[in-house]
């Protein structure tokens, strides 16, 4: 019986400690009352949006009045939406898994992180138009932040596909799942800045060009005087007609580019143009140009069109059995405003393809920003989440600009390694301290990154903190921050 082996009780009555064999030996694991958080990242995030001021502002000028004393306060509502998008929340739910953290709520300087369903019904509460316009005066103050030459947006619509009952979900135009309902935004993107300046919710069964004038007109007022649009750009949906005209009936509207689908008419005046027009040597894979005044069926006036070719190859006659060799081209053509002055022909298409850039804009949106999962039956809980998320997004694009100013880094890359950092907050008096578990390379790009935010706060003029609502002063994001770099 003395050889008889002592089995120790891996949970002891009446002690909150573990104790787990583990590769380094015996580990104790027991419960602290120290306030912990994964997301140390947030101490420098929340004092950007402190002086950025806008959800302040955003409480000020709600237009919902909150009359009863226990109701959660807008700004507690607008910072857990903004905390659970910045964290990678991808839907409602995800608001919940952040509600116990303490250091989060405290550092964002919040009574309270409030639940889902407290979101969904204060956005449920809203009128839409005036919901919309509450977010769009609020966030004027990022637009400083444009270049200041002249703005180009870059205007596309995108699918979101949808699989329950939400109201505006309609059947229409759906390349990945036909027949499935959707929603089918429209939205504008400042070229070179990865900021999403402009969003319309629209219901499934709209194209591109739907509803153009409306959202054209809301552009310009909520961008404000300050931001000076000098071209609209956008792909074969706003090729049309009444998007052109729309231009052109308007002296104070922006320039125009816009690619045209490839229809017999395009085609028909591509071949018009004499050989000797063509710019470039042909073969090669070299990019030829050309232009001419078109006036296509349904057009009501003649137009600057730029035309594309590119020679892929040649198929010999007796293999294509003809008479001749067949040529075989990859084509396409714009139209524009622009005259030959402000650019050439071949200037047109490099333009054009800038705005290649807007793509990547959507595919971060919804695949790291959760874009499509924000929603609900409501139509305008879903419009309202979509334009705080968007808010989210360009706040914390503009913060990452001073962390790292040399490049855009997106969401996925920028989370781990500036926000998911673990910490412990401690306090002393009226005093908050808060350790980041961090070393090495790691630690020293932290460094040079927070340097430049107190710089950039330092340098902020006081006169134009969040206390003051003067639209005329509302430059609080202008050039203390780095030009954007994305590779354009």
């Amino acid at each position: 019986m003395a050889n008889k082996k002592q089995i120790k009780k891996v949970h002891p009555v009446g002690e909150e400690e573990f104790e787990f064999p583990v590769g380094c030996g015996t580990v104790r694991l027991k419960a602290t009352e120290d306030v912990l958080t994964p997301y140390g990242g947030l101490v420098p995030w929340a004092a950007f949006l402190t002086k950025a001021g806008i959800v302040g502002r955003l409480a000020r000028s709600c237009p919902l009045e909150r009359t009863s004393p226990n109701a959660t306060r807008v700004g507690d509502v607008v910072n857990t939406f903004l905390l659970a998008a910045v964290c990678d929340g991808r839907r409602f739910a995800h608001i919940n898994r952040l509600r116990e953290d303490g250091a989060a709520r405290e550092v964002l300087g919040m009574e309270r992180i409030c639940g889902d369903d407290t979101v969904r019904r204060f956005l449920g509460s809203l009128e839409e138009k005036a919901g919309a316009e509450w977010v769009a005066k609020a966030a004027q103050t990022m637009w400083s932040a444009l270049p200041k030459g002249g703005v180009i947006l870059d205007w596309d619509s995108t699918v979101q596909t949808k699989y329950g009952k939400q109201e505006g979900a309609e059947v229409g135009y759906n390349p990945q799942k036909r027949g499935r309902r959707s929603f089918h935004p429209l939205m504008a993107v400042a070229a070179g800045t990865r900021l999403c300046t402009y969003y319309r919710f629209r219901s499934g069964e709209t194209v591109t060009a739907s509803e153009w004038a409306e959202a054209a007109a809301e552009s310009a007022m909520w961008l404000g005087p300050k931001a000076k649009v000098w071209l609209h750009r956008g792909d074969r949906g706003l090729g049309t007609e009444k998007v052109m005209a729309w231009h052109e009936g308007r002296p104070e509207a922006p320039h125009y580019l816009f690619k045209l689908k490839m229809t017999r008419g395009v085609r028909r005046a591509m071949a018009a143009v004499p050989e000797d027009q063509w710019r470039g040597r042909p073969g090669g894979g070299v990019l030829q140009v050309a232009e001419a005044q078109v006036q296509l069926h349904g057009w009501s006036r003649p137009r600057r069109v730029v035309f594309g070719r590119r020679l892929l190859g040649v198929i010999p006659a007796a293999e294509a059995g003809a008479f001749w060799d067949q040529s075989r081209h990859e084509v396409e053509a714009y139209a524009t405003d622009l005259g030959v002055a402000e650019a050439e022909a071949w200037q047109v298409v490099e333009l054009y393809r800038q705005r290649g850039d807007a793509e990547n804009v959507f595919d971060e949106l919804k695949n790291q920003w959760g874009f499509n999962g924000f929603t609900s039956r409501r139509r305008v809980v879903s419009s309202m989440a979509a334009r705080l998320l968007l808010l989210a997004y360009n706040l914390w694009n503009l913060f990452m600009r001073l962390m790292v100013p040399s490049r855009h880094v997106e969401a996925a890359s920028g989370r781990r390694w500036f926000l998911l950092i673990a910490a412990r907050l401690t306090r002393s008096g009226r005093k908050h301290l808060v350790q980041v578990s961090t070393r090495g390379r790691w630690w020293r790009l932290l460094i040079e990154g927070y340097k430049r935010l107190l710089l950039w706060i330092s340098l902020t003029a006081p006169q134009l903190d969040d206390q003051h609502d003067d639209s005329s002063k509302k430059t609080l994001l202008s050039c203390q921050l780095p030009a954007p770099n994305c590779g354009i």
